[in-house]
């Protein structure tokens, strides 16, 4: 009888044990492979097949899925490869060393279990890309653009734009990377009014995007003590109050206009890009302050149609720019 509950009683420990994440990092492998073999090359169109035959052709399916979302094409690597010939060589070994990295992911993801309610592990993809994205997502899969998220202060930026200058080295390394984006896998529910305006303008409204952005950068930091836009935030601290007057007039004026705030890369004028995801951290990070049940607040933070609530609860402007 006491062995039998003794079973019993351990049945629910194990349904309840989380698998580890996948987290793939055959692409990167598969890139230099391609890149190895680029010298042999007789012309363009000779680079653009090797590209195409040795990285696209083995492609793992989470980096078809990374290739659907952003348009990569190999002509795109054939350009940026022959612009860039120092960066590539620079980014190389800092790319290599994530495969040896896979249990500081998976401490992230026990974190983050611990921590968020409903908390569903996502799998991960390390792959290349073309210098436009740091990591994005799907329902339940994190895609990393490895050539950003493992740059440090050691890479060679010559010849970039100012956007890519800032960003390289600048994103908090692959963990902080990884833990943004496991936060963004967490969000879910629009708000049913924008549901209808997404018919015309297909975006959430500027203010609910500062959110989405901005919840994420705060979770990471709050929960984990990591952040993948420290510049941002910086600048942020030191003109905090002239900045939430200027995009309160924007979020009321042109509330589907992000060209102020969000993905301007190098058309940001006299300040970082992207300030809309320091905007949506001090809304959070006030609202969450006030908050007596604080996992009911992470709850209702990842509820992207609670953010109009969390707008107003947060107080932000009385408490810091009265």
């Amino acid at each position: 009888m006491k062995t039998f509950c003794l079973i019993i009683c351990l049945v629910p420990i194990t349904l309840i044990a989380r698998k580890p994440a996948v987290i793939e990092t055959a692409d990167i492998t598969h890139f230099w492979s391609a890149y190895d073999m680029l010298p042999q090359a007789k012309s363009r169109e000779d680079s653009i097949r090797i590209i195409q035959e040795i990285y696209f052709d083995r492609s793992t399916p989470y980096f078809k899925a990374f290739v659907k979302a952003r348009q990569f094409t190999p002509a795109e690597y054939v350009t940026l490869i022959r612009a860039y010939p120092g960066f590539w060589k620079s980014i190389r070994p800092l790319t290599e060393q994530i495969a040896g990295r896979k249990d500081e992911i998976q401490d992230v993801f026990d974190q983050l279990g611990k921590a968020l309610p409903d908390f569903k592990q996502p799998d991960v993809c390390f792959a290349i890309g073309c210098l436009r994205t740091g990591g994005t997502t799907t329902k339940d899969l994190i895609l990393i653009g490895s050539e950003i998220a493992a740059a440090d202060g050691s890479v060679n930026t010559t010849g970039m734009n100012s956007w890519l200058q800032n960003v390289l080295g600048n994103t908090g390394d692959i963990v902080s990377m990884v833990a943004h984006e496991a936060v963004h896998t967490q969000q879910s529910g629009l708000p049913f009014l924008e549901i209808f305006s997404l018919i015309g303008h297909r975006k959430l409204k500027l203010l609910n995007m500062a959110i989405v952005e901005g919840s994420a950068d705060f979770i990471t930091l709050e929960l984990l003590g990591l952040n993948i836009n420290e510049t941002i935030h910086a600048y942020g601290d030191q003109h905090q109050c002239s900045l939430w007057k200027e995009f309160i007039t924007d979020v009321d004026a042109t509330p589907f206009d992000y060209s102020k705030w969000l993905y301007n890369g190098s058309a940001a004028q006299g300040r970082p890009a992207d300030m809309a995801y320091y905007m949506g951290f001090v809304i959070t990070k006030s609202y969450y302050g006030q908050m007596e049940d604080k996992r009911q607040a992470l709850q209702t933070i990842l509820r992207i149609g609670k953010y109009k609530r969390v707008f107003k609860q947060s107080h932000f402007e009385r408490l810091n720019c009265a």
